[in-house]
């Protein structure tokens, strides 16, 4: 879903490319929160952390549980799986790297 003016996220990638939004999925990846545990100690106030939150939600990155007034977020790990497969390309890649400079370091005079 796309809005005029809102910035756009269409997959976890997108989510973790904002400073605020992997601040929240840190605080997240320790349990379920409420909105306002979530915004203590932000630099941004708690509308903007729910409107970064409905992002992340509408991406499916974490699921939302209403209790009477109150609203918990979860985070859903299964749904970073890219960027974990991702990543696990990238130590792969680097790995092999640094495998091939050891073996050239140790053949240099």
């Amino acid at each position: 879903m796309v809005r005029a003016g809102a910035p756009t996220v269409d997959d976890a990638f997108g989510v973790i490319a904002h400073p605020l939004r992997r601040i929240l999925l840190e605080r997240l990846a320790t349990g379920e929160q409420r909105v306002t545990e979530l915004a203590a100690r932000l630099p941004v106030s708690r509308p903007a952390v729910s409107q970064h939150l409905r992002l992340m939600l509408e991406v499916g990155v974490v699921s939302e549980r209403r209790e009477g007034r109150e609203r918990y977020y979860a985070l859903r790990r299964d749904s970073l799986r890219d960027v974990d497969s991702w990543l696990a390309r990238l130590d792969g890649f680097w790995a092999e790297q640094l495998v091939r400079l050891g073996e050239h370091l140790d053949t240099a005079p």
